[in-house]
């Protein structure tokens, strides 16, 4: 169907893009790719982290608050691990914003995992992949292959 103006025409077209990359956005904000808690009695309110494709979220809680602080990808240079014998404690480093406090307390496997999807995440942003196309299945099998640090074993 013509339309008498090019800019009417224009507009519309950018409005679907628009849409489309909003539609992208949402679809990667509900997709988590991995999320853990601190151990409890060792942390009387555990603390959690949440991965998701675009952004880490850490949720501190206390007795009677809860703090949320989403970060970026594009803010994470870095991720960190001190292990102990029994657990460890994952450090964010991050460009522009305050860095996180440790999470302290967690399963070494879960600190492991969670450093993993971090690094690979960090790549991806840095070659500008899309990961909006992968199932999440999918994506976590190839964001592990990435991450992949020697780890001694």
């Amino acid at each position: 169907m013509p339309l008498h103006s090019g800019g009417v025409y224009e507009a519309a077209s950018e409005k679907v893009d628009k849409d489309n990359e909003l539609d992208l956005l949402v679809e990667k904000s509900r997709k988590i790719i991995f999320e853990t808690k601190s151990v409890f009695p060792f942390e009387l309110f555990p603390d959690k982290i949440t991965i998701c494709p675009n952004r880490v979220t850490i949720t501190r809680n206390s007795l009677f608050s809860k703090f949320e602080y989403p970060i970026q990808i594009e803010n994470i240079t870095g991720a960190r691990i001190y292990r102990t014998v029994f657990f460890a404690t994952l450090y964010i480093d991050t460009f522009g914003i305050a860095a996180p406090d440790p999470i302290r307390f967690l399963k070494i496997d879960d600190a492991r995992i969670a450093r993993r999807y971090l690094l690979a995440l960090i790549e991806c942003k840095k070659a500008n992949i899309d990961l909006s196309k992968y199932e999440i299945d999918e994506l976590r099998e190839k964001l592990k292959k990435i991450g992949k640090v020697r780890e001694g074993k």
